[in-house]
């Protein structure tokens, strides 16, 4: 049996473990880059050097989450077809991942920049406003896409983040719960949050969803372009993810416990949290120095 076939038998058990968007990643990857080289070997001649030097080939002109995404699919099967008796031992022990160990920069705004993109001119307030929403609350794309009315409690300002858009295939969007149980969460709203939520309120109650189409449709992540946003005022391009670093870092740089930081963005661990972000609060080792000044 080939390994493409294996991989094809391991994508169809495997759809009913994932969601699509996952599923739809594994395809991406298997069609576009494991199967045209290593799809054609019979799964029993398959050794860890044909996987390691796959693997250090692609590794030399893709970026190092483009690999870790192939090794998902790649290290997967190859255990699933150990376990279902197509070979005795498997490739994938001992494979070495090369990875970029130079430091991920988190990109974040400054709040000027905040404050020029939404003065920009030419695009529709309902991006603007869910810009607004997620630079104050720290929420994903894909949770303020399909956040709905009955969401909300304006009494007690705080919405609830239930639901994510996990994709949006062929105009029809799959909305799905978050991934993991702390990123279905409680997020209190200040003032000037709960006043555009307000606002749009009372333009825009008859609707299911916040912010969704003149006919009620949901947008597309694509459709909210900061890129193209920042371009036009003269500011680095950042994505819409940039926001949430930059709500968390504003926080923990104005002294908000980490615990607090974790629960409004949904991180599962608070290790997540400071791992983050600990590095780029100032004056965070300072802290330590006047505690030991104060010790003789």
């Amino acid at each position: 049996m080939l390994y493409k076939d294996i991989l094809l038998m391991w994508l169809e058990e495997k759809r009913i473990e994932v969601r699509n968007s996952t599923i739809q990643n594994y395809i991406y990857c298997i069609s576009n880059w494991i199967i045209p080289q290593l799809g054609n070997i019979q799964i029993e001649d398959l050794t860890r050097k044909d996987v390691q030097d796959f693997i250090l080939d692609f590794s030399k002109t893709h970026k190092e989450n483009t690999v870790i995404n192939i090794t998902k699919p790649l290290s997967a099967s190859l255990k699933w077809a150990k376990e279902s008796g197509f070979i005795n031992s498997n490739p994938w022990e001992r494979i070495k991942i090369p990875k970029d160990y130079s430091e991920k920069e988190v990109e974040t705004f400054l709040q000027d920049e905040i404050k020029k993109i939404l003065a920009v001119k030419g695009y529709q307030k309902v991006k603007k406003d869910m810009i607004t929403l997620g630079y104050r609350t720290g929420m994903r794309i894909g949770e303020i896409l399909v956040l709905r009315w009955e969401d909300i409690n304006f009494d007690e300002r705080f919405l609830m983040v239930k639901r994510t858009l996990s994709s949006y295939k062929n105009g029809v969007p799959e909305i799905t719960k978050p991934k993991t149980k702390k990123s279905v969460r409680r997020i209190d709203l200040d003032k000037i949050t709960l006043e555009m939520l307000m606002d749009r309120k009372h333009m825009y109650k008859n609707k299911e969803y916040v912010f969704c189409k003149k006919d009620g449709s949901i947008y597309s992540r694509q459709a909210i372009n900061i890129p193209r946003m920042c371009r036009s005022v003269g500011i680095k391009p950042r994505s819409f993810h940039a926001l949430r670093h930059t709500h968390a870092t504003m926080l923990l740089a104005a002294g908000v416990h980490p615990k607090i930081v974790q629960e409004r963005l949904g991180h599962a661990k608070i290790s997540t949290t400071l791992d983050t972000y600990s590095h780029l609060i100032p004056g965070i080792q300072q802290v330590a120095v006047n505690v030991l000044n104060k010790i003789e």
